[in-house]
């Protein structure tokens, strides 16, 4: 074992190993693929470390935030969708010829994806925009993307948060 593994946070091991485990089960990556996802996630939490800043938080909160946003970006890069049930997509499920009515979880998951695609169909197009670009990029990316200062795209992120919750999809109360 070399020197550098040693010194890698026994959580960011665990969090790695739960992320990579994720995009095999749900968003199509080949088994296979599993130790290459859980070494991406470790490389780039190792590139972000020198970031961690203990006055803003807890480092294992730091971590887990570094490694599930690599993992959604990673999901997102390579176009994937949750797929639930091995090669079914949600279209599929819905059909009245399923012979089986779909576990609870899996219901209601569909569910709210419905609801948020509803949503963001009825922001006006500017925020539309705005929210089918922050689906796969960072804030800073979507500014630079649209040219919009960086208080415009968080004032525009409060409009979309506020149609969520007049929707019942977000949390009330500031919650972010």
């Amino acid at each position: 074992m070399t020197p550098a593994a040693t010194t890698i946070d026994p959580f960011a091991l665990q969090q790695a190993g739960i992320r990579a485990s994720q995009l095999v089960a749900s968003f199509g990556f080949p088994r296979a693929d599993w130790d290459d996802l859980r070494q991406d996630l470790l490389l780039d939490y190792l590139k972000r470390s020198h970031h961690y800043q203990s006055g803003r938080g807890e480092e294992r909160g730091f971590i887990f935030g570094v490694v599930r946003n690599r993992a959604a970006r990673l999901a997102i890069q390579n176009g994937r969708r949750p797929t639930f049930i091995s090669g079914v997509d949600d279209r599929v499920l819905m059909r009245s010829s399923c012979a089986e009515p779909p576990a609870p979880a899996l219901a209601r998951s569909i569910e709210l994806q419905m609801d948020v695609r509803k949503v963001v169909a009825s922001l006006p197009e500017h925020l539309r925009e705005v929210a089918v670009l922050l689906s796969r990029m960072s804030v800073a990316e979507v500014r630079r993307e649209t040219g919009k200062s960086r208080p415009r795209i968080y004032q525009m992120i409060g409009e979309i948060r506020q149609a969520f919750q007049e929707a019942g999809l977000a949390p009330s109360g500031g919650a972010r």
